[in-house]
């Protein structure tokens, strides 16, 4: 069976040389790794996978994953639960996550609670959802002086230092929901969008930018009426709705962008006293399939929570087991658009 060593000596290169082109690591010019290719090739050149695997478990990898509580939002969930099997999966490599539910959704908790994983356990890698707005000098310091690699989900907050970004692409995410609204409520459609996200929040700010180049560009007839804040209180959301209709009797799009409870279409639908509007969110949770189901919500667009939980993991992984980084930084989920009949 061809070794490395082989392969380096039939290539004319160093041994060092073959384990970047094997790994995808370090710079090799195109000349030089063709070679090295062909020789594998030529050798039948086949992995070792059992020395390896028994080299990663020696390094007995630990990985922080810090997660909003999906209590308080829901979304979140199944970003856990796909998180949790993949960890369940990296057990035979020795690799240990440690996963950080954050309970507040406030900057000092968020802090407090990335500081505490740090000082508690020898972390190798840190998985963290995004976040705009916030002084995070200081987090990304520590990571670095430490040479902690991370991956964001979800959101991303800083694109220069991190591994990789594995989320949506809020912009598209907006186009998507403006060329639904032409759909459902015509090219001239006149829509409302409520949003429980504030300026700084990339699901809120990008999603509405998107929907509004979108609506700008192919849809000049749109026109967005009101942007509008969603209450933790639903009588509020429904006399909020009814004040919807009283100043705008036009509307027939409502773009509900990123609620923490989706009791909003409710409020909405029971305003809709002449059944004139249709309501349009975003991801799908357990309290959102009776209402699609029920007519109240007419489409929402997913964004692949499932991958956000599974692919940081095995990209942190692999740069940490293999020394192979992520062959795009800004690995894109896919959108999908959901509707009473593909729930």
């Amino acid at each position: 069976m061809a070794t490395i060593k082989d392969i380096a000596r039939e290539a004319g290169v160093s041994i060092g040389t073959v384990d970047r082109v094997l790994h995808d690591r370090g710079m090799v010019s195109p000349e030089t790794k063709a070679r090295i290719l062909d020789v594998m090739k030529e050798l039948d050149y086949k992995p070792n996978h059992a020395a390896q695997g028994l080299a990663i478990r020696k390094k007995k990898l630990k990985l922080g994953f810090l997660i909003p509580d999906d209590k308080d939002h829901p979304f979140y969930l199944d970003i856990k639960k796909a998180a949790m099997k993949k960890a369940e999966e990296l057990k035979q490599y020795g690799v240990q996550v440690l996963f950080k539910v954050l309970t507040e959704s406030t900057a000092a908790h968020f802090f407090s609670s990335f500081d505490t994983m740090l000082s508690e356990e020898e972390i190798d890698g840190v998985i963290m959802p995004g976040f705009r707005g916030l002084d995070t000098s200081s987090l990304f310091h520590t990571l670095k002086d430490r040479n902690i690699p991370f991956v964001f989900y979800n959101g991303l907050s800083e694109v220069r230092n991190c591994l990789a970004y594995v989320g949506c692409n809020y912009i598209d995410s907006g186009r998507l929901a403006a060329g639904l609204s032409a759909l459902l409520g015509k090219e001239d459609a006149r829509v409302c969008i409520y949003s429980e996200g504030s300026e700084g929040i990339p699901s809120h700010t990008d999603r509405i930018r998107g929907f509004k180049k979108e609506a700008a560009d192919r849809y000049p007839d749109m026109k967005i009426l009101d942007i509008r804040p969603i209450s933790a209180n639903q009588i509020d959301n429904f006399l909020s709705a009814q004040e919807m209709f009283r100043i705008f009797p036009d509307v027939n799009i409502v773009y509900v962008v990123n609620p923490a409870d989706y009791g909003i279409c409710e409020a909405i639908c029971r305003a809709d006293k002449n059944h004139q509007v249709r309501i349009i969110t975003n991801d799908l949770v357990a309290r959102q399939i009776p209402m699609i189901d029920q007519g109240i919500i007419s489409a929402t667009i997913c964004q692949e929570p499932e991958k956000q939980g599974e692919m940081p993991l095995e990209i942190l992984f692999r740069y940490l087991a293999y020394g192979t980084a992520p062959k795009e930084k800004m690995c894109y989920t896919n959108l999908s658009i959901h509707i009473a009949q593909n729930l």
